[in-house]
Protein backbone atom coordinates (compact mmCIF):
# COMPACT_ATOMS: atom_id res chain seq x y z
CA UNK A 1 0.00 0.00 0.00
CA UNK A 2 1.29 3.49 -1.20
CA UNK A 3 2.09 6.51 0.96
CA UNK A 4 -0.99 9.16 1.47
CA UNK A 5 -0.42 11.89 -0.60
CA UNK A 6 -0.73 14.96 2.35
CA UNK A 7 -0.30 18.60 0.37
CA UNK A 8 -1.22 20.73 3.60
CA UNK A 9 0.25 19.93 7.16
CA UNK A 10 -1.18 21.33 10.13
CA UNK A 11 0.01 21.70 13.90
CA UNK A 12 -1.39 22.19 17.04
CA UNK A 13 1.27 24.33 19.25
CA UNK A 14 1.15 23.59 22.73
CA UNK A 15 3.55 19.98 23.15
CA UNK A 16 3.90 19.99 19.11
CA UNK A 17 5.86 22.90 18.05
CA UNK A 18 6.45 24.17 21.79
CA UNK A 19 7.56 21.72 24.85
CA UNK A 20 5.55 20.18 26.84
CA UNK A 21 4.34 23.01 29.68
CA UNK A 22 7.68 23.43 31.71
CA UNK A 23 6.93 22.76 35.73
CA UNK A 24 9.46 25.14 36.86
CA UNK A 25 6.82 27.54 35.67
CA UNK A 26 4.29 25.78 37.24
CA UNK A 27 6.15 25.14 40.38
CA UNK A 28 6.60 28.85 40.56
CA UNK A 29 2.81 29.71 40.07
CA UNK A 30 2.53 27.39 42.90
CA UNK A 31 4.51 29.69 44.96
CA UNK A 32 2.84 32.55 44.25
CA UNK A 33 -0.85 31.42 44.88
CA UNK A 34 0.81 29.34 48.09
CA UNK A 35 -0.57 26.52 47.49
CA UNK A 36 0.31 22.70 46.73
CA UNK A 37 -0.44 20.60 43.45
CA UNK A 38 -2.87 18.70 44.93
CA UNK A 39 -5.74 19.91 42.77
CA UNK A 40 -4.22 23.08 40.74
CA UNK A 41 -3.84 21.00 37.59
CA UNK A 42 -7.49 20.59 37.27
CA UNK A 43 -8.71 23.60 38.55
CA UNK A 44 -5.86 25.29 35.96
CA UNK A 45 -7.39 23.42 32.94
CA UNK A 46 -11.11 23.08 34.04
CA UNK A 47 -11.06 27.54 34.13
CA UNK A 48 -9.13 27.42 30.72
CA UNK A 49 -11.61 27.16 28.39
CA UNK A 50 -13.12 30.77 28.38
CA UNK A 51 -9.61 31.90 28.58
CA UNK A 52 -7.96 30.25 25.74
CA UNK A 53 -11.40 31.03 23.39
CA UNK A 54 -10.77 34.91 24.53
CA UNK A 55 -14.00 35.35 26.53
CA UNK A 56 -11.96 36.43 29.51
CA UNK A 57 -8.68 38.07 30.06
CA UNK A 58 -5.79 36.47 31.99
CA UNK A 59 -7.05 38.83 34.57
CA UNK A 60 -10.22 37.44 34.67
CA UNK A 61 -8.88 33.98 34.78
CA UNK A 62 -6.71 34.60 37.34
CA UNK A 63 -9.10 36.45 39.66
CA UNK A 64 -11.27 33.05 39.08
CA UNK A 65 -8.51 30.81 40.70
CA UNK A 66 -7.82 33.25 43.26
CA UNK A 67 -11.51 33.36 44.31
CA UNK A 68 -11.67 29.02 43.88
CA UNK A 69 -8.77 29.18 46.50
CA UNK A 70 -10.48 31.96 48.95
CA UNK A 71 -7.28 33.89 48.09
CA UNK A 72 -7.75 37.82 48.42
CA UNK A 73 -6.97 39.76 44.78
CA UNK A 74 -3.70 40.55 44.08
CA UNK A 75 -2.86 42.37 40.94
CA UNK A 76 1.15 42.14 41.24
CA UNK A 77 0.50 38.16 41.90
CA UNK A 78 -1.84 38.30 39.04
CA UNK A 79 1.02 39.57 36.49
CA UNK A 80 3.40 37.50 37.57
CA UNK A 81 1.47 34.65 37.20
CA UNK A 82 0.23 35.80 33.33
CA UNK A 83 4.24 36.02 32.78
CA UNK A 84 5.13 32.49 34.43
CA UNK A 85 2.13 31.24 32.61
CA UNK A 86 3.62 32.54 29.08
CA UNK A 87 6.99 31.58 29.86
CA UNK A 88 5.86 27.62 30.83
CA UNK A 89 4.07 27.40 27.07
CA UNK A 90 6.77 29.04 25.19
CA UNK A 91 9.82 27.04 25.47
CA UNK A 92 10.00 25.84 21.76
CA UNK A 93 11.21 22.39 20.12
CA UNK A 94 14.08 22.88 18.07
CA UNK A 95 13.83 19.76 15.73
CA UNK A 96 9.93 20.53 15.11
CA UNK A 97 10.78 24.04 13.79
CA UNK A 98 13.48 22.63 11.71
CA UNK A 99 11.31 19.96 9.96
CA UNK A 100 8.66 22.86 9.18
CA UNK A 101 11.22 24.61 8.01
CA UNK A 102 12.69 21.81 5.73
CA UNK A 103 9.18 20.71 4.87
CA UNK A 104 7.86 23.80 4.08
CA UNK A 105 9.07 23.88 0.13
CA UNK A 106 7.07 20.31 -0.15
CA UNK A 107 4.21 21.28 1.02
CA UNK A 108 1.03 23.55 -0.34
CA UNK A 109 -0.11 24.88 2.95
CA UNK A 110 1.66 25.13 6.04
CA UNK A 111 -0.74 25.89 9.28
CA UNK A 112 -1.52 25.82 12.84
CA UNK A 113 -4.61 25.26 14.52
CA UNK A 114 -4.35 25.82 18.34
CA UNK A 115 -6.32 26.89 21.71
CA UNK A 116 -4.25 29.76 22.66
CA UNK A 117 -4.90 32.64 25.29
CA UNK A 118 -4.37 35.77 23.85
CA UNK A 119 -1.61 36.84 26.31
CA UNK A 120 0.70 34.04 25.27
CA UNK A 121 -0.40 34.70 21.29
CA UNK A 122 0.56 38.39 22.04
CA UNK A 123 4.16 36.85 22.93
CA UNK A 124 4.66 34.78 20.05
CA UNK A 125 3.65 37.16 17.75
CA UNK A 126 6.56 39.68 19.07
CA UNK A 127 8.86 36.58 19.64
CA UNK A 128 8.71 34.36 17.12
CA UNK A 129 9.59 35.08 13.30
CA UNK A 130 8.59 31.48 12.17
CA UNK A 131 5.69 32.08 12.71
CA UNK A 132 6.01 33.47 9.03
CA UNK A 133 6.65 30.09 7.81
CA UNK A 134 2.54 29.68 8.35
CA UNK A 135 0.18 30.34 5.69
CA UNK A 136 -2.50 29.89 7.63
CA UNK A 137 -2.62 30.42 11.52
CA UNK A 138 -6.21 29.81 13.39
CA UNK A 139 -5.78 30.34 17.34
CA UNK A 140 -9.06 29.99 19.46
CA UNK A 141 -8.45 33.30 21.52
CA UNK A 142 -9.47 34.54 18.17
CA UNK A 143 -11.63 32.43 16.61
CA UNK A 144 -13.65 32.18 19.30
CA UNK A 145 -13.82 28.65 20.03
CA UNK A 146 -11.81 25.48 21.43
CA UNK A 147 -10.74 22.54 19.97
CA UNK A 148 -12.28 20.17 19.46
CA UNK A 149 -15.27 21.94 18.33
CA UNK A 150 -16.01 20.76 15.05
CA UNK A 151 -16.40 24.02 13.59
CA UNK A 152 -12.73 25.18 14.29
CA UNK A 153 -11.74 22.40 11.47
CA UNK A 154 -14.65 23.10 9.25
CA UNK A 155 -13.02 26.99 9.26
CA UNK A 156 -9.92 25.52 8.41
CA UNK A 157 -10.50 23.45 5.54
CA UNK A 158 -12.87 25.90 3.93
CA UNK A 159 -10.45 28.52 3.74
CA UNK A 160 -7.24 26.31 2.06
CA UNK A 161 -9.44 24.53 -0.22
CA UNK A 162 -7.57 21.30 -0.27
CA UNK A 163 -9.50 17.97 0.60
CA UNK A 164 -9.65 16.93 4.16
CA UNK A 165 -7.96 13.54 2.93
CA UNK A 166 -4.68 15.77 1.83
CA UNK A 167 -4.44 17.12 5.08
CA UNK A 168 -2.58 16.13 7.85
CA UNK A 169 -3.26 16.96 11.76
CA UNK A 170 -0.71 16.64 14.26
CA UNK A 171 -1.74 17.04 18.57
CA UNK A 172 -0.70 15.66 21.29
CA UNK A 173 -4.39 15.93 22.86
CA UNK A 174 -6.35 12.77 21.17
CA UNK A 175 -9.80 14.47 21.88
CA UNK A 176 -8.36 16.98 19.67
CA UNK A 177 -7.08 14.43 17.33
CA UNK A 178 -10.46 12.89 16.84
CA UNK A 179 -12.06 16.08 16.34
CA UNK A 180 -10.06 16.63 13.31
CA UNK A 181 -10.41 12.95 11.82
CA UNK A 182 -13.83 13.44 11.88
CA UNK A 183 -13.42 16.48 9.42
CA UNK A 184 -12.09 14.13 7.02
CA UNK A 185 -8.08 14.71 8.15
CA UNK A 186 -5.37 11.91 8.58
CA UNK A 187 -3.78 12.48 11.94
CA UNK A 188 -0.95 11.97 14.04
CA UNK A 189 -1.00 11.37 17.74
CA UNK A 190 2.03 13.45 18.75
CA UNK A 191 4.25 11.81 21.23
CA UNK A 192 7.71 12.71 20.36
CA UNK A 193 9.22 14.31 17.60
CA UNK A 194 10.92 11.07 16.85
CA UNK A 195 7.88 9.44 16.75
CA UNK A 196 6.22 11.57 14.76
CA UNK A 197 8.95 12.14 12.14
CA UNK A 198 9.19 7.90 11.75
CA UNK A 199 4.95 8.00 11.50
CA UNK A 200 5.38 10.92 8.36
CA UNK A 201 8.18 9.10 6.91
CA UNK A 202 6.50 5.31 6.64
CA UNK A 203 3.15 6.65 6.05
CA UNK A 204 2.80 10.23 4.40
CA UNK A 205 4.39 11.92 1.13
CA UNK A 206 4.66 15.43 1.31
CA UNK A 207 3.24 17.07 -2.37
CA UNK A 208 2.09 20.48 -3.68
Amino acid sequence: MGKTRIRALVLDYGGVISKPQNPENVSNMLQILNQDDTDFRSVYREKRDNYDNGQLSGEEYWHSIFQHYGLEQNDSKVTKLIQEDIESWTQIDDSMIQFIIKSKAKLHKLAIISNMTRDCLAFMKKHFQWLELFDELIFSCEFGINKPDAKIYEAFLSRIEIPSQECLFVDDIVENMNGAMRSGMNVIHFKSFLQFRQEVEQNYRFSR
